[in-house]
């Protein structure tokens, strides 16, 4: 698979881009559940990408992971964002993956919003950058233009996870791509966003 999937082509504005951790580190491709929401976010000068980090993988196609081997991947990435190999090993391809010249979203995550914040990003991207993150788990908050959090009123792992402000909605952290309320909030902060429609 090449080094980034191009987005969509829907006439430039605001690229959209999942940004999570790695429930199958061999698989970039997104989720039945983020494909959907992704495609919900569909609009005029908008372009989606249709991938999720790290934005290259050897194996195309999504398949389901075990949960608990998904929860343990997932860790994994959160403890070894904190390295300084990570922002090495990652850093250029998503910023090539992110930078389409203007405004991007970032749908992060869980523990995306840590490997957000340590990647660090070119400080014009990261200047370009909002952040809708869902179920935050990080230490601290990636320097972005924007972040909005969200957090389920049962979602005890980002309860434990962020201490950042978060705005509460209904459901667990497994919840947020099936909920319309995340979806209503998601569809507002990008309509919200510079050059999110013609």
């Amino acid at each position: 698979m090449a080094a980034s999937m191009p987005p969509e082509a829907t006439g430039g504005g605001v690229r959209i881009a999942f940004l999570t951790g790695r429930s199958d580190p061999a698989c970039c491709a997104l989720s039945p559940q983020q494909a959907a929401f992704l495609d919900a976010l569909r609009g005029p000068g908008r372009d989606l990408l249709a991938c999720n980090f790290p934005y290259a993988a050897s194996r195309a196609g999504h398949a389901p992971v075990w949960l608990p081997l998904a929860a343990l991947r997932n860790a994994g990435d959160y403890l070894g964002a904190r390295r300084p190999a990570f922002a090495r090993r990652h850093g250029a391809a998503v910023a090539a993956a992110l930078d389409g010249g203007g405004a991007v979203v970032v749908l992060a995550g869980s523990c995306g919003l840590e490997l957000l914040a340590n990647l660090r990003l070119p400080a014009g991207l990261a200047a370009r950058l909002h952040v809708f993150a869902y179920g935050p788990v990080a230490r601290r908050a990636p320097d972005v233009a924007r972040l909005l959090c969200v957090r389920g009123r049962g979602d005890w792992i980002s309860r434990l996870g962020w201490r950042g402000p978060a705005l509460p909605v209904g459901g667990g952290h497994l919840d947020y791509l099936r909920s319309a309320e995340v979806r209503a909030l998601c569809a507002d902060f990008v309509a919200a966003t510079p050059c999110a429609s013609t």
